[in-house]
């Protein structure tokens, strides 16, 4: 595999980035409607290791407002799981939007 450019990475990284947004909505869905403390658990799990790939890709595009992004995603995340309210809810689904309709 070659490589044509500092760009070349680009659709990849785009890619991954959306991946684990879409990834991070479901798994944050299902924590909402899930009674079970093990899936809970694994929700939590997946949606952490989205917020690293996110992470990841938003470097790879050298994109800060998506990193600034994935910031506030990570910081409200944290912020429900320590005190989960409607609230929080809330902000966590707007990051999720924001983040979806960025690139879309």
């Amino acid at each position: 595999m070659s490589i044509s450019g500092p760009n070349s990475q680009q659709p990849s990284y785009h890619s991954e980035f959306n991946q684990s947004v879409d990834l991070f909505a479901k798994s944050f869905e299902g924590l909402q409607t899930s009674q079970l403390d093990a899936q809970k658990t694994q929700y939590i799990k997946v949606m952490r290791e989205s917020l690293q790939v996110m992470q990841e890709s938003a470097k790879g595009m050298l994109n800060q407002h998506l990193a600034t992004l994935k910031d506030n995603l990570a910081k409200d995340f944290n912020s429900y799981l320590a005190s989960p309210s409607e609230t929080q809810k809330e902000k966590v689904e707007n990051d999720i939007q924001q983040l979806k309709h960025l690139e879309s």
